[in-house]
């Protein structure tokens, strides 16, 4: 537990109104994306069998979310946040519900997909600096490591094991336009849990420019050298682990060992249920005292599991190393963000987190499309081991002086002091 607070009811963020609208309207929206996290994957090689399809697609969505990163974050500490989550739920819904007619109508090409990627691109670069602001505002601090672990739970249950579970199940019964579909309505009632929330708390004005808000924010995390460079090594982790990880993992089952639709979703439910368990294991235990030593040791190790996923079998192998390395990256990333809360200041929040965003995954649609080239020229499995490895050795960054400060300010000498 961090020193000096107590352990907390694991559900105890639930008793706060607001906090379990968010919560049901986010849960809700997380089944219906998982459901497209497989209909996505599949359209995808249904247009264009080959690797470079997919990964167009994935790094259409990753770009917006980058470029916009900064402008987002400005944008976020003027304006409710609330209010960003809102249209960014309904662009987004808008986005796949065009889609799930062009597919309906059988005129959806590779550029339309594109297209909508693009937009659910723009939307999340407003959408999750807001989000990770908006929850200091409608919890106590005490709260935030359980609120934070129950928005990562509910996410891992539905986003990464019912909805993808189910997904290859739904497109093999009711087709690919209502696989669509199911997501649009599920932003839609997001959307709508969002709007009848109580929280209105506007961010003052600074006077500032929109150029002078995005350059307090870059100057605030160059100052905190713990902060910045874990960023970099997230950034080299990102580049070679997750982002690649997106293409490798479908085509290692679909086309290496030529698993089903089902199957497909099945792997990627894998991670459910170990990242659920991270996420009441932080929930019910709180934040250790070396906060980032342990952080690190998680994302390390599961470098180390996408680098074993090459020599896997079968899929029930890799559905079991999946299911590994997401769960020690959901215990790191809740104890990541519960921190960035606590010690940034709450009208700095959109930015910090949208530059942490930027420095972190700017890399992100490079590693996508690398993953996909990677993968043809030497193939899927040899690209796993070199993925895996590299993300894993970027743990060492915890050696670098200053990187654990905020690890010594929970020792027994300096709380005293």
């Amino acid at each position: 537990m961090i020193r000096g607070t107590k352990q907390q009811s694991v559900f105890a963020a639930l008793r706060e109104r607001d906090f379990a609208l968010l919560w049901t309207g986010q849960t809700v929206s997380s089944v219906g994306d998982g459901i497209f996290t497989v209909v996505l994957a599949i359209e995808a090689l249904r247009i264009d069998q080959s690797a470079t399809g997919l990964a167009y697609v994935l790094a259409a969505r990753a770009i917006p979310s980058v470029a916009f990163a900064i402008v987002g974050g400005v944008v976020v500490d003027r304006v409710p946040r609330r209010f960003a989550m809102l249209v960014s739920d309904v662009v987004r819904g808008l986005a796949v519900g065009a889609i799930a007619l062009l597919v309906a109508f059988q005129t959806l090409r590779l550029g339309e997909l594109i297209a909508m990627a693009a937009a659910f691109g723009t939307a999340d670069a407003f959408f999750g600096p807001a989000s990770a602001s908006l929850l200091p505002e409608i919890l106590p601090e005490e709260l935030l490591v359980q609120g934070n672990a129950l928005g990562q739970m509910s996410g891992q249950f539905t986003q990464s094991l019912v909805g993808p579970a189910i997904g290859g199940v739904v497109v093999a019964v009711v087709g690919r336009a209502w696989s669509f579909g199911f997501d649009a309505i599920s932003f839609a009632l997001s959307a709508i849990s969002l709007a009848v929330m109580r929280a209105t708390t506007r961010p003052e004005r600074t006077g500032n420019s929109v150029m002078e808000d995005a350059r307090e924010g870059l100057r605030y995390v160059r100052s905190q050298r713990w902060l910045l460079a874990q960023l970099i090594a997230a950034a080299i982790a990102n580049l070679f682990g997750i982002a690649p990880l997106a293409v490798l993992l479908p085509l290692v089952v679909r086309h290496v060992l030529h698993g089903t639709s089902v199957e497909l979703g099945l792997v990627f439910a894998a991670g459910g249920a170990t990242g659920i368990i991270a996420s009441f294991a932080v929930a019910k235990l709180g934040a250790p005292n070396r906060r980032i030593t342990v952080m690190w040791t998680s994302y390390a190790l599961a470098g180390a599991a996408i680098a074993l996923m090459s020599v896997a079998p079968d899929v029930l192998a890799v559905a079991g190393l999946s299911a590994l390395e997401i769960g020690l990256i959901v215990y790191g990333d809740v104890l990541y963000v519960s921190m960035m809360q606590s010690l940034v200041r709450a009208d700095l929040r959109g930015r910090v987190f949208s530059v942490a965003y930027l420095l972190a995954f700017a890399l992100t649609p490079l590693g996508i499309l690398a993953g996909g080239v990677v993968a043809t020229l030497i193939g899927a499995r040899t690209a796993l081991v070199v993925s895996g490895c590299v993300s894993g050795a970027c743990g060492l960054v915890i050696f670098l002086p200053g990187v654990r400060d905020p690890d010594r300010a929970d020792e027994p000498d300096l709380v005293a002091a």
